[in-house]
């Protein structure tokens, strides 16, 4: 209470002991104490900030040291990605959120915001849990806003001509700010306004006023399990020829492991080639799945048909479901050997069986792909990090080729036939393919943090069209054909080997071990 308001209360006691009339203490009190109650109210202090849980989400709120600065951390250890949902945002004035990373990593790779210099996160107004909330506009030669959501087709591809696109997501008011620079790209995602790196005690620091009281920052742009359904959802919805989601089992958490098939429309039987394509073999890496789904939306268009000539694409967005919804590093990435059985994760023998059934029933792998993402500064747009010893020089052609091309669309790239290391990952989902069925083994870094050419949605999905065709376009090489015909080979012997075990053991070949499915390939 305020000292004027204790005033009046001392000065209503006095009224109350003296010798008045009854009618004139009511009018006393009356007078003193109305007043009293109507300008001495306390204004409600302002609710705190605070983070609502979310798929995949990670920061936690550890303390707000004022109304306009609040400290946040994540779980250790943390590698590659931070986001959290903000509410009780304090609305049109700067806000601060440092985040420190001290102690804060792993063994091999401590937390290092110097690794942050320059780093430009993103936010959003929209509710991340929706679908919309991923989509994307450009502007055609005709000024109209058009989605770059392959679902939306005939006129549902069009939200207007005016500044922004026609949309629900981000309010009006705020819509404006959400553009590209040339006015032409709208995304319901935009980099923050400002950052700070203290290096020396390791903490980084998101600037940035907002126009609504909730928000969502984060390091990239989410990609989560919650949207990947929906868009399993829709394109099961569109029933297209020759698209298909293979059902694999459940995780642990109750989660679908999927793997989505796309086959050639014309010849759903053919399959000459086969290539895998996976992300988030390290869960907090939601970068490549951005591209995954790139590679989904190019086959799925009508410039991607050819790309799906006689070929097989098996496509997996979200490798680890549990891992990208808790935000784990790494679950699944070296399992995939024998180990202790009942504390193999289910994933690695759903896995296992489905690609060893793909195999015995006539499938080829001709080529597996590997993406992660990295944190800001240790690579441009896209970088191969390992080459196989026993590819060097193919891995070195495509990537030559790759990159040439996304230079000319205007990614950032660096030497193509240099990488950080050359060996092999025995363990890891992709390269277990490799080994088991001779394909050839492909690892990227996609860094859409870049922070001399950041990537937007738009740019990150067009390099997934990108890939696609570079490897579509190795397929049919002459280097691809031999590659493919040793693999062909390979197989058929594989398949010989197969079946002679199970005969000889006189035992049904889907009652395959563990150690039958990762060791022998069976």
């Amino acid at each position: 209470m305020s000292r004027r308001h204790d005033k009046k209360i001392s000065k209503i006691r006095h009224i109350l002991s003296s010798r008045q009339s009854p009618a004139l203490l009511l009018v006393a009190m009356l007078l003193y104490l109305i007043p009293a109650r109507a300008q001495t109210a306390d204004p409600p202090a302002p609710a705190s900030i605070a983070i609502l849980p979310r798929d995949g989400f990670n920061l936690q709120v550890s303390e707000q040291v004022n109304a306009q600065y609040v400290i946040v951390t994540v779980p250790p250890p943390t590698h590659n990605w931070f986001a959290g949902a903000f509410t009780n945002l304090p609305v049109g004035v700067p806000v601060t959120i440092g985040l420190c990373m001290a102690d804060n990593g792993l063994s091999n790779m401590p937390a290092d915001v110097s690794k942050w210099v320059g780093l430009r996160p993103v936010f959003s107004y929209a509710d991340p849990a929706r679908y919309e909330s991923y989509e994307w506009y450009m502007k055609d030669a005709d000024g109209r806003w058009v989605s770059g959501d392959p679902f939306n087709t005939g006129e549902a591809r069009y939200a207007g001509a005016g500044v922004v696109p026609e949309q629900a997501v981000i309010p009006a008011e705020a819509a404006s700010k959400f553009l590209s620079a040339d006015g032409r790209c709208w995304s319901p995602w935009r980099e923050v306004e400002g950052t700070e790196v203290l290096a020396t005690i390791n903490v980084f620091r998101v600037k940035q006023a907002f126009d609504m009281p909730a928000a969502t920052v984060a390091m990239r742009v989410p990609y989560t399990y919650t949207y990947l359904q929906s868009v399993i959802a829709r394109l099961q919805q569109a029933n297209l020829p020759g698209v298909f989601v293979d059902e694999l089992g459940t995780t642990p958490g109750g989660r679908k492991l999927q793997i989505i098939r796309l086959t050639d429309p014309d010849d759903p039987r053919a399959n000459q080639h086969t290539i895998l394509a996976t992300a988030r073999e390290h869960a907090t890496e939601p970068a490549g799945s951005w591209v995954v789904q790139g590679m989904l939306y190019r086959l799925l268009s009508d410039e991607g048909k050819p790309l799906r000539a006689h070929r097989t694409w098996l496509l997996l967005p979200i490798l680890d479901p549990d891992g990208s919804a808790d935000a784990v590093y790494e679950r699944i990435t070296d399992l995939f050997r024998k180990t202790d059985v009942p504390q193999t994760p289910p994933e690695v023998r759903q896995y296992a069986r489905y690609m060893t059934r793909y195999i015995a029933d006539g499938g080829q792998l001709d080529l597996t792909l590997s993406l992660h993402n990295v944190e800001a500064t240790e690579c441009t747009n896209l970088y191969c990090p390992l080459m196989d010893l026993a590819a060097i020089e193919v891995t070195s052609k495509i990537n030559t080729a790759l990159f040439a091309d996304l230079r000319a669309r205007g990614y950032v790239t660096d030497d193509p036939t240099r990488s950080w290391y050359n060996g092999f990952l025995s363990f890891r989902f992709y390269a277990w393919c490799t080994k088991r069925f001779h394909a050839l083994d492909l690892v990227y870094e996609v860094n859409d943090r870049y922070p001399d050419h950041t990537l937007p949605l738009e740019q990150l999905a067009r390099m997934g069209g990108i890939i696609a065709a570079r490897l579509a376009a190795w397929c049919d090489s002459d280097t691809g054909r031999v590659w493919h015909q040793r693999a062909a080979d390979f197989l058929a012997k594989h398949r010989e080997q197969r079946d002679a075990y199970f005969q000889s053991r006189q035992r049904d070949p889907e009652e395959r071990t563990l150690h039958e499915m990762l060791n022998l390939g069976f």
